[in-house]
C-alpha cells in the first residue's frame, strides 16, 4: 500500500511504501538521475536495505513534471511505476552489512 502525505506548508511529499519502526535508522539516497526528472526525489531505506520510500521536494513540480512526461497516467500510477524503478536500482545488501555510508536520522 502506497502513503502519500503533502506537506504543503513546504511542498515536500513523503510517500511511504513500508511502514519503518520507530527506532529504525533511515538512509537516502538521491534517485533523481536514474529517474531522469529535475525535481529532486530521494528514497528512503532502512539500514538492511529495505525500501521504506520516497521524499519528493517541490512537489507541485514534479506533480507538473510528470504530467507532461507522462500524459496518460494518472498521479497515483505514476508513482507506483517510479517505486519500482527505485527499488530496481537499489543496490543489492547482504544481511548484517551496512546498505549505505551516509546516515539520516
Amino acid at each position: 500500500m502506497i502513503v502519500l502525505k503533502h506537506d504543503r506548508n513546504t511542498d515536500v511529499a513523503f510517500i511511504d511504501v513500508t511502514e519503518e519502526a520507530p527506532t529504525t535508522s533511515v538512509r537516502v539516497i538521491d534517485v533523481t538521475e536514474e529517474l531522469g526528472l529535475r525535481s529532486q526525489v530521494l528514497a528512503r531505506i532502512d539500514v538492511d536495505g529495505v525500501f521504506l520510500g520516497l521524499v519528493i521536494e517541490d512537489y507541485s513540480a514534479f506533480k507538473r513534471e510528470i504530467m507532461r512526461k507522462y500524459v496518460a497516467f494518472r498521479i497515483e500510477k505514476l508513482l507506483e511505476l517510479i517505486i519500482g524503478k527505485v527499488k530496481a536500482s537499489l543496490p543489492r545488501v547482504e544481511p548484517g552489512q551496512p546498505a549505505l555510508a551516509t546516515q539520516c536520522s
